[in-house]
């Protein structure tokens, strides 16, 4: 046997991304929702937030008033945010002799959605390269995909599998880093990142709509 060398892992400076799944009728309700407030035109323009956002898209409009008001939601959020905080400082706060450190030992984290909205993607729509200012977090629920969107994914084998996903982008390379990491749109499945993380949805060229719910959040 070899020397013991008494190595330890520590993480630092790894940004992660959570994966989470919603809670069944979350996303029908939701859907729900939208499709009403989608039928008014009056709310249509007054929770237009296209001028806000990055996106080239059919519709972005602010939900967070929705969002907040449904309580199955926001505690999907706030439980999937706090987890991760937690995470990201149990990686550091076992490390070399901070057992006692009492950063979160006795605090609860509090999370404040700052907004929310749903974004309505047609062919031809894309997200550009972009990040999330003034917050902790973002996050996202895939709420619907076309109609025709599996076969679309599959036959993408060109470029890549990139049709309609979700892609995040870091430009650092180094052993087991991806620079590059693709999210296929999955109906129920939300993700959560850290807002400055740079991310870009793919256009897609079949009939429907590809929703998502987008939230900003931050540590209170």
């Amino acid at each position: 046997m070899g020397p013991d060398y008494k190595m330890q892992s520590v993480a630092p400076f790894s940004p992660a991304i959570i994966k989470a799944r919603a809670p069944e009728g979350v996303v029908d309700a939701l859907n729900e929702k939208i499709d009403a407030l989608l039928m008014e035109e009056r709310e249509r323009q007054t929770r237009d937030w296209s001028e806000f956002l990055a996106g080239n898209l059919k519709t972005e409009m602010r939900i967070t008033d929705i969002i907040r008001s449904t309580p199955a939601l926001t505690d999907l959020l706030f439980d999937v945010a706090r987890t991760y905080t937690y995470k990201c400082h149990n990686a550091l706060l076992h490390y070399g002799n901070y057992e006692e450190a009492t950063e979160l030992k006795d605090k609860k984290i509090e999370i404040r959605i700052s907004e929310g909205w749903i974004n309505d993607m047609i062919a031809g729509d894309f997200n550009p390269v972009h990040f999330h200012q003034g917050s902790t977090y973002s996050c996202v629920l895939f709420l619907r995909n076309p109609e025709g969107y599996e076969q679309e994914f599959q036959a993408d084998k060109a470029r890549q599998h990139s049709v309609g996903c979700l892609q995040f982008i870091d430009s650092r390379t180094a052993i087991g880093v991806q620079n590059l990491f693709t999210v296929k749109p999955v109906v129920g499945d939300f993700y959560l990142w850290p807002s400055w993380m740079l991310h870009t949805v793919y256009p897609f060229r079949g009939e429907g709509i590809r929703r998502s719910m987008s939230a900003n959040l931050s540590l209170v």
